[in-house]
């Protein structure tokens, strides 16, 4: 049930029809929106995707019930929506209300709160005027940001009240996502924890969660937060990755994550981890492809083996590390050019470097992942050369933006 636009959708639909056997169908209200769709064969359904009724209609027209393997998808919007169409086939899913809780990071905060997870202050505002009672609730700076947005759109540190406010009005003024789905108008003030960030990719089976690994994640400059690279695995010591761990199998216990792959953000602070968002779908920003190079596991590939029924095959075929770099313009205006990337490609340890923006596009300094242009991917069995790696083939690339006046 639709995708996320980073790529790893793509390579979902691939792995359904080469690893597992199956015939892959995308179900979108849009396939114009994926690059690289036409290429992996898949079968596409034109539905209404953000209407239940609609969904089970386009099901019913095409398939017989027998013919389905499983539902899954790779788009934190569409989590909830594809665990209802699982749940209303008879098909392996989370609980729609777990993965529901989970989307509505204010719902998910009072879970955690509840199960005594460490987790920031934080305060729930649907009216602007609640701001000032958040903030004192909260300290400063604070973050707000939307409760059901995802990839770091609107989320903004604030630094007094007056400024929390005015992002909050804006906030509450967004009646529908990207995706045309009705927002909940609904806002968190949480406290800033200014500390390392790290997700943690973990599998559920059987209701067990297993530990993938740690991603290190790297973020702009405040005040909006943009990833802008990740190093799996992490450079922890095995102490620390066991708290982290430990932290965050609480935190999927208490929102009752019973299938598949998560995608826990959480900061290391001076008190312990503290659990910012669950994603209840595999990692975006090409992470399982990290993964994959790292370990040899992929995760894609036993999330769809879960989907359809299967056990997941998670034991590390090889122990390396892997690191992706993004492309992130400093500008606004449009996008002239991208030089320098058969150089980039050409560095040694460099996987693959991929432009997702072609010339003329508009763009702008980055608030929010949307705005990146691309990626460099890196993989050595040491992290310092993989490092070294993305390092260079960055330095190499060179993004042109015309800032001039538009007509």
């Amino acid at each position: 049930v639709e995708s996320n636009t980073t790529g790893t959708g793509m390579l979902a639909l691939e792995l359904a029809r080469e690893e597992l056997d199956t015939v892959p169908v995308l179900l979108t209200g849009d396939p114009d929106r994926y690059r690289g769709l036409a290429a992996t064969g898949a079968e596409v359904i034109r539905c209404d995707t953000n209407s239940d009724a609609a969904l089970r209609a386009a099901v019913q027209d095409r398939f017989r019930r027998e013919e389905i393997a499983g539902i899954t998808t790779t788009s934190d919007f569409y989590v909830p929506a594809a665990a209802r169409l699982a749940r209303w086939l008879g098909l392996p899913g989370n609980p729609p209300e777990a993965v529901t809780a989970c989307r509505d990071k204010s719902a998910l905060r009072a879970l955690l709160e509840s199960a005594g997870v460490r987790q920031p202050r934080y305060a729930v505002v649907r009216d602007a005027s609640e701001v000032a009672a958040a903030v004192a609730r909260t300290g400063l700076p604070c973050v707000v940001k939307p409760a059901d947005d995802s990839g770091s759109v609107n989320v903004l540190l604030c630094a007094d009240e007056a400024t929390a406010t005015a992002h909050a009005e804006r906030v509450l003024a967004v009646t529908t996502n990207v995706r045309g789905m009705p927002t909940a108008r609904t806002v968190l003030v949480e406290e800033y924890l200014d500390a390392p960030e790290y997700s943690v990719e973990m599998f559920t089976w059987d209701g067990r969660a297993e530990c993938v690994g740690i991603t290190e994640k790297s973020v702009t400059g405040t005040p909006h937060f943009v990833e802008h690279r990740h190093l799996f695995p992490a450079p922890l010591p095995a102490e620390t990755a066991q708290r982290i761990t430990e932290t965050v199998t609480a935190a999927l216990d208490a929102a009752g994550i019973r299938l598949g792959a998560t995608h826990t953000e959480v900061k290391l602070t001076a008190a312990g981890p503290a659990v910012i968002e669950i994603n209840p779908r595999p990692a975006g920003g090409m992470i399982p492809e990290l993964i994959r190079l790292a370990t040899g596991v992929d995760l894609l590939e036993q999330q769809l083996r879960t989907a359809v029924g299967l056990a997941p095959a998670l034991k590390p075929a090889q122990d390396a590390h892997a690191g992706i770099q993004f492309l992130l313009p400093d500008a606004d205006g449009v996008l002239d050019a991208v030089d320098g990337t058969q150089e980039a490609a050409a560095v040694p340890d460099v996987e693959a470097v991929t432009v997702t923006a072609a010339p003329g596009t508009v763009v702008r300094h980055p608030r929010s992942a949307g705005d990146r242009i691309g990626h460099v991917i890196a993989s050595h069995p040491t992290p310092e050369r993989v490092t070294a790696a993305l390092d260079e083939a960055r330095r190499l690339l060179r993004l042109s933006v015309d800032s001039g006046p538009r007509p």
